[in-house]
């Protein structure tokens, strides 16, 4: 009896140790996923700031051609 005991005590404490690691794996899995999503969405917002960065410089360069050949005031 002792032998099947221990072998039920050796294969209880193995697949708790899969577990953990299945539970670590999921968890890091998780949190570069969300890291990951932050880092797009900072380069998402750096992306829409130099958008408007640009059409603010265009819209400045319309105005001054069109000043210059006395289209706007």
């Amino acid at each position: 009896m002792d032998v099947i005991k221990d072998a039920m005590i050796k294969r209880a404490m193995a697949k708790a140790k899969a577990d953990q690691a299945r539970e670590r794996y999921i968890k890091e899995y998780v949190q570069r996923d969300a890291e990951q999503r932050q880092r797009a969405l900072e380069r998402l917002a750096l992306e829409r700031e130099f958008i408007h960065d640009v059409q603010q410089t265009l819209t400045g360069i319309n105005d001054a051609i069109m000043a210059h050949f006395g289209l706007k005031e």
